[in-house]
């Protein structure tokens, strides 16, 4: 009776992650992984291979969201320049690095170093990582765990 309690239980626990894993394709790739994490966490070993699954799910998901969006980080190569709360703010990108340029309305200027990864749509700004995409010569960056009302959508335009 115990062990049927536990199939029952894996299974249900399985249902639920590829169900969030299927609900969250539209939306970040990181945030399901990491509830699916928590999921895997609270139970005992026999709950790994639910967390695998699911993140196979995840990158499949991954990989057809991103085929209509740029494949080589060349696409993104450039210099991307913005202004955002009275700050002029200044990407420069090549492959997989880059450089955000931000000069606050009082002349300080802060530099933060970039790190793009293509194959999730992700860069690293800072210790930030944000949610990027590209149409036509625009670059739109967003946080990852941004609020509906928030309005930190950063969109530069290519120079």
């Amino acid at each position: 009776m115990a062990i049927s309690k536990k199939l029952m239980i894996s299974g249900l626990t399985a249902a639920a992650v590829l169900a969030l894993a299927a609900c969250g394709s539209n939306q970040n790739q990181t945030a399901p992984s990491s509830q699916s994490q928590s999921v895997a966490s609270g139970k005992p070993a026999e709950s790994s291979s639910v967390a695998s699954t699911s993140s196979a799910a995840n990158n499949s998901s991954s990989a057809s969201a991103s085929s209509s969006e740029p494949a080589a980080n060349g696409e993104l190569d450039g210099s991307y320049q913005t202004s955002h709360e009275g700050d002029q703010l200044t990407l420069q990108i090549s492959g997989t690095t880059g450089q955000l340029t931000k000069v606050e309305a009082d002349g300080e200027q802060e530099i933060e170093q970039v790190q793009i990864d293509a194959t999730n749509q992700t860069m690293i700004i800072g210790d930030d990582v944000k949610r990027y995409r590209i149409e036509g010569n625009q670059l739109t960056i967003e946080d990852l765990s941004q609020e509906p009302y928030d309005d930190d959508t950063l969109v530069f335009t290519k120079q």
